[in-house]
């Protein structure tokens, strides 16, 4: 009897010790190895995400992670410099590790057209961070964000950027991008710039730039009233923007008033040679008829076969394009050219998928 119950005991100490060594194997998991850890309630290396993304080795051979845990992160204005290469910051939680700021452009001489004046005065030494309104500014190449929200909270004042791209090999993967104009500006034309399962939120113009962006497997969520696009593509570029296996959404309850019930247009030609397209991607009925209804400032866009506006393969309403506008460089691709919309072409032989 006494054997069995040493046996039992045995048994049962075994299970235990299994299952502690399993919590704490789960634990250890749940949140990825990091370099540096970033918490507000001082657990980590660092309160301060700039802090921590100045302790970054320069020009690192080997990727540097940077873990955030969950809070809302609202007090700095932030850039990754440009010797800050193959970092990557990771999110405790998408929903719950907020990095937002409020700057935005205005008619302010005294602190260089950003208000507030008094938050401006802040980073006003740094030309760098207060060339825009960006939340986030990333100046290095081979940068990755993930599973965080990036948020600019100036609302429906001017354009406020929730992201300034100026890199190379930048992602952004499982990220809320939230903002209201313009945010997200992809800076240096020909930089490759990929996003994969991110929300990007805004209303007018809110993804503009020369430089490459490809969006895969993303919401694209617009408040009525504007443009979901502003490409800037110079004549040379082949790639700007492309939407791969997207959905187009409609955001309700905006911040301003008369936006709500308001169609959504693709986009309007900013300057150069636009080139946006949308392949295999849901497109809401709210997208305007036309997709591109005004030439806005660029008198040639209608008429120039140098704009590419396509698409491609699409569903849902907004996929109609028996109304859009009759531009030259506006049409559906053919299946053959649709084929030259890879990861790899467009981002010019790089696949970020490789990466991660």
């Amino acid at each position: 009897m006494k054997k069995i119950i040493s046996q039992f005991s045995y048994f049962t100490l075994t299970v235990i010790l299994c299952l502690a060594t399993t919590v704490k194997s789960m634990a250890s998991n749940r949140l990825p190895k990091a370099d540096i850890v970033v918490a507000l309630d001082g657990s980590g290396n660092y309160k301060s995400i700039q802090a921590a993304i100045n302790a970054v080795p320069d020009n690192s051979s080997k990727r540097f992670v940077i873990l955030i845990k969950n809070g809302t992160y609202n007090t700095e204005k932030l850039i990754v410099p440009a010797t800050k290469i193959n970092l990557t910051i990771i999110g405790e939680d998408r929903e719950k590790t907020i990095i937002s700021y409020h700057i935005y452009d205005c008619q302010s001489p005294q602190s260089e057209n950003k208000c507030p004046a008094e938050s401006w005065a802040l980073w006003k030494d740094n030309k760098d961070l207060s060339r825009t309104s960006a939340t986030l500014t990333v100046l290095a190449n081979d940068f990755h964000a993930e599973n965080l929200t990036v948020s600019n909270t100036a609302g429906p004042v001017g354009q406020a950027l929730a992201l300034t791209l100026i890199g190379d090999r930048i992602i952004f993967a499982n990220c809320n991008i939230l903002g209201y104009q313009d945010t997200i500006l992809l800076r240096k034309n020909g930089n490759r710039n990929y996003f994969t399962n991110c929300l990007v939120l805004g209303r007018t113009d809110y993804i503009y730039g020369g430089g490459i962006g490809y969006f895969s497997g993303c919401e694209i969520r617009s408040y009525g009233g504007g443009w979901v696009t502003a490409p800037s593509t110079p004549e040379t570029q082949f790639y700007g923007f492309v939407f791969n296996h997207c959905k187009f959404t409609y955001a309700k309850n905006s911040p301003r008033k008369g936006d709500d019930g308001a169609p959504i247009a693709i986009g309007r030609p900013w300057h150069d040679y636009p080139k946006v397209t949308i392949l295999n991607s849901d497109m809401c009925e709210q997208i305007h008829p036309e997709g591109w209804p005004t030439t806005w400032r660029m008198d040639y866009a209608a008429t120039s076969d140098k704009l590419h506006l396509y698409e491609y393969n699409n569903t849902g309403k907004g996929a109609d394009m028996s109304h859009r506008a009759k531009w030259a460089g506006l049409r559906a691709l053919t299946d053959q050219e649709a084929a030259d919309y890879s990861i790899e072409k467009v981002l010019n032989g790089w696949n970020p998928e490789k990466e991660r």
